[in-house]
């Protein structure tokens, strides 16, 4: 979890087709005035938190999401997504999955990755941002170091605090907390006495020697906001406030494959389907250009002719070029 972050989109979602429906909103949190039971409080959020690898050119980092609604939606730290890896979510229980990512909003370190909402646990239940004290207990939960998911406690130490992540990426009202952050922490949940969502984990700042460390949460509330931003109930994705995403009616999920576009699934009855794409197959050439990744795919798809486009299909040794005419041309 470096203070200085400098990151990009790995992944993205094809999915204007799969018709999500409005996230669903995270069960009511627990009743408050009793003392805290850490252990009864990891067991219950432990299970909404998920370990998010990320692999490439031989080498493996480790960061951390959650559960945020009913959909399938994992939140998690922009920083956590490396370009041109790839991904897998750990569940708590040990089961994998590969994600699709839905869009990031860069300049404030947040991402947005979607699993199958059907194999997906409950959501971390959220509570608010806005009456947060100095001196009230957190829990922070993450896979520190990869080692493992853990809980961590400490106190809000400060609030409102500016963050500058570099790279352009900044926190204006950061939650300030002494809870244990470690490489591996971010983007998982930080949590009230309660185990209601509160904040993000997303950057520490280390004195000059290493001996302490202050760690630093995007507040829910902006996550809150952020992420209204960024998905509506259809699943499509909003072009501002920083963030970036793809939405066209093609049918597939799809990753960087460097070059290229790697189709990770196909939705039934769409056009891909129609096409004969499947998991596996390579997308790498539109209108006889070359495919760099994902991004490059959605600008052409946008940009298509009336006449359409055509797109070149590599499956092992042997390619294809297809006529394909979208309905959502240009939109």
């Amino acid at each position: 979890m470096p203070a200085a972050l400098n990151t990009g989109m790995i992944v993205a979602s094809l999915a204007a087709v799969l018709g999500w429906s409005s996230p669903a909103q995270a069960s009511a949190c627990a009743p408050g005035g009793a003392e805290p039971d850490p252990a009864a409080l990891f067991e219950a959020v432990a299970p909404a938190v998920v370990t998010i690898e990320s692999a490439g050119d031989g080498a493996k980092t480790v960061g951390t999401g959650f559960l945020w609604d009913r959909a399938g939606h994992v939140v998690t730290n922009e920083h956590v997504i490396r370009p041109g890896r790839q991904l897998t979510v750990k569940f708590a229980d040990g089961r994998t999955a590969r994600p699709a990512m839905i869009a990031v909003a860069a300049d404030l370190d947040i991402a947005v990755l979607q699993v199958d909402a059907a194999a997906a646990p409950a959501p971390v239940s959220r509570g608010s941002s806005r009456a947060l004290k100095v001196g009230q207990g957190v829990f922070a939960i993450g896979n520190p170091y990869g080692i493992g998911v853990s809980l961590s406690r400490g106190i809000i130490s400060g609030l409102d605090r500016p963050v500058e992540l570099g790279a352009g990426k900044r926190i204006d009202k950061a939650i300030q907390t002494d809870a244990s952050l470690d490489p591996g922490n971010s983007g998982g949940p930080l949590l009230d006495a309660r185990g209601c969502l509160i904040g993000m984990a997303t950057a520490v700042v280390a004195a000059p020697a290493g001996l302490s460390r202050v760690g630093f949460a995007i507040p829910v509330d902006r996550l809150e906001r952020t992420l209204a931003g960024l998905i509506d109930g259809a699943g499509k994705v909003a072009g501002k406030g920083g963030a970036t995403g793809v939405r066209n009616d093609l049918g597939i999920m799809a990753e960087d494959a460097g070059p290229g576009v790697r189709v990770v699934s196909v939705a039934p009855g769409s056009r891909a389907a129609a096409l004969g794409a499947r998991p596996g197959d390579v997308i790498t050439h539109a209108d006889d250009r070359p495919v760099a990744g994902v991004a490059d795919l959605t600008a052409h798809l946008k940009h298509q002719g009336p006449a359409g486009m055509r797109l070149t299909f590599q499956r092992g040794k042997t390619s294809r070029t297809v006529e394909v005419l979208l309905t959502s041309a240009g939109s």
